[in-house]
């Protein structure tokens, strides 16, 4: 069997920004040991009973269908343990288990990462200082980080990659199903040079919740995060409050 079927397994498994995962790195040093290992010993050390029920079950079907998916789709599959890993994301509180991407996977160890985010609902001021800020950024030799939304995120990939520079994004969804819809040509514009990523297994719709949890590692990969315009509850807010606790 392939290592790669058992790390996409622990990563259908692990619940994404919950403990699980970084307590497995604890007592584990592969995926293929935690399926090996005793199933009561590893209910007693997994605190999510959802996760705890997933990992015992100890069925690959589910990771040898994507990972043939991302074989004949030509995703590719950036595990923890992959040296290309960003070192950034491995120490955040909650690291992603394994990252789907489309696109040029970048230099992580070097060069400069700023995400810039914001609300959806843009004034025309917010328009205005995401595009300026996206492409002054990126003419400097900066790599812009967002989350494709519409909005600012969009507006400021949009200035980056107006001088021909390499974007990141994450996804709340599987690395095949493009949300929003209306940035098709925007995302198909980001894979020529840069990369789209995301932690959620293809196939996954992009619901609410996952959003706020995508929100630590636009931040997490940044040296900076500029929100540029946001309400008291944007979710822009959320990812400058994770900038804050990862330093």
């Amino acid at each position: 069997m392939d290592s790669m079927v058992y790390w996409i397994w622990l990563s259908l498994c692990c619940t994404p920004g919950n403990k699980t995962f970084a307590s497995l790195l604890k007592r584990f040093r592969t995926p293929e040991e935690v399926f090996a290992a005793d199933n009561k010993f590893l209910s007693e050390h997994i605190e999510s009973d959802h996760d705890a029920g997933a990992i015992c079950k100890k069925d690959l079907t589910e990771a040898e269908k994507i990972y043939d998916f991302c074989l004949t789709r030509h995703v590719g599959l950036l595990t923890y343990a992959d040296e290309r890993f960003p070192d950034a994301l491995r120490k955040i509180k909650n690291p992603p288990v394994l990252l789907y991407y489309r696109g040029v996977l970048p230099d992580f160890s070097s060069g400069l990462y700023v995400a810039v985010v914001g609300t959806r609902a843009l004034s025309s001021y917010g328009r205005k200082v995401a595009f300026s800020t996206g492409h002054d950024l990126a003419l400097a030799g900066t790599t812009v980080v967002s989350g494709m939304a519409i909005g600012i995120d969009g507006v400021a990939m949009a200035g980056a990659l107006s001088c021909e520079k390499p974007t990141v994004a994450f996804l709340g969804c599987g690395i095949d199903i493009c949300y929003p819809e209306v940035h098709l040509t925007l995302a198909r514009e980001i894979v020529k040079r840069g990369c789209i990523f995301t932690e959620y297994s293809p196939g996954t719709r992009p619901i609410g919740s996952h959003f706020p949890v995508r929100n630590r590692l636009i931040s997490g990969i940044s040296h900076a995060v500029i929100v540029v315009e946001g309400g008291s509850h944007s979710g822009a807010l959320l990812t400058a409050r994770h900038a804050k606790e990862q330093g």
